[in-house]
């Protein structure tokens, strides 16, 4: 079955060129991601919103992947440390001080030479994966079958989106969404109450999610109330 199989949408009309770069881009993911152990395994992605639903139970073997610094969230509510986390360039060394994970998937517009050197090889034996942003936006669209631009005021869904579709495009088989939030606004680890964005743009890419990928729930409800996203029952 090739790769394009897996996805609910057909890939988009695009010249040779740009699909022989996207299967190359699947392809090292996918097979860092296989040497790391996460395909095949049910993730419990975590976000930042307040007041995380965790649930009492989750399936065995199931990987623990954390957006950005809900890691602070998981370590005060006694789960492990991440197993992934996903990052961006500019993260300052205080914002994650004191968290652990096995291996981080960091996210910027632009990497050093080395880096870049490493994917031209298919280099996969470091426990960092770089994702540019153009990459980022190629997962969303190749997942969800859009950036949802035009909906709210931004250009495409939140982090914690584009690590879903990251997921869903690597073919996880099970994901179950925790500290993600449409009403709320700030973050578990914060008292500071920052504006939510990708509002409109997140609710849209949920939906979409809900529609097309039966095996990933939800433990907050208004996740299941504002998008169908099934609830988790445990």
């Amino acid at each position: 079955m090739s790769d394009a199989a897996l996805l609910p949408f057909p890939a988009p009309a695009v010249d040779s060129k740009a699909e022989l770069q996207w299967q190359r881009t699947l392809g090292f993911h996918r097979n860092w991601a296989q040497q790391r152990g996460f395909l095949g395994r049910p993730w419990f992605v975590l976000g930042s919103a307040p007041s995380p639903t965790i649930p009492d139970r989750l399936p065995e073997n199931t990987a623990y992947v954390y957006v950005k610094y809900a890691g602070h969230s998981a370590k005060r509510r006694g789960l492990p440390d991440a197993d992934l986390t996903l990052l961006l360039t500019k993260t300052e060394p205080q914002q994650i001080a004191g968290l652990k994970s096995s291996n981080t998937l960091i996210m910027g517009r632009a990497f050093p030479l080395s880096a870049k050197l490493k994917r031209l090889i298919g280099y996969s034996r470091s426990n960092q994966a770089e994702l540019y942003r153009v990459e980022r936006d190629q997962f969303i669209v190749r997942a969800l079958g859009s950036l949802f631009s035009g909906i709210g005021e931004e250009k495409r869904p939140s982090n914690g989106i584009s690590l879903l579709a990251y997921g869903l495009a690597l073919g996880v088989p099970q994901i179950i969404v925790a500290g993600m939030s449409l009403e709320s606004n700030g973050h578990d680890y914060n008292g500071v109450g920052k504006k939510r964005r990708h509002v409109a743009e997140d609710r849209a890419a949920l939906k979409e999610i809900a529609a097309t990928y039966p095996f990933v729930s939800t433990t907050e409800e208004n996740l299941n109330r504002l998008t169908g996203l099934p609830l988790y029952d445990g």
